[in-house]
């Protein structure tokens, strides 16, 4: 079973710098499955960023599904393109949410 893109909604994720050299995301958990089926079996996700757009070099597993900020921090000024993924009990994972650009000073 493939999760929804509801991670993939274009206000789900948000950026916002908290301090030098980190920022913090923000998304919207998915409630369904890509088959509009109710989304039971949430395990996590996965943040996948990068210093290009569409080239994500670096990767964090979050194994909480209740979780639904996050900062990542120790980034050294550059711009940033984040994404983000819902992964279900059984490991499958959902399409990347949209890109979101941030500067990080």
């Amino acid at each position: 079973m493939i999760i929804s893109a509801c991670v993939s909604c274009r206000e789900s994720v948000t950026v916002n710098q908290v301090g030098i050299g980190s920022t913090t995301l923000s998304w919207t958990p998915p409630t369904q499955n890509s088959d509009g089926s109710p989304l039971t079996d949430l395990a996590g996700y996965k943040i996948y960023y990068g210093n290009e757009s569409g080239n994500y070099h670096t990767s964090i597993h979050i194994d909480n599904p209740g979780i639904a900020i996050y900062v990542v921090e120790n980034l050294t000024p550059n711009i940033y393109y984040f994404v983000l993924t819902a992964i279900n009990s059984s490991g499958v994972e959902s399409q990347f949410s949209n890109e979101v650009g941030k500067l990080v000073l």
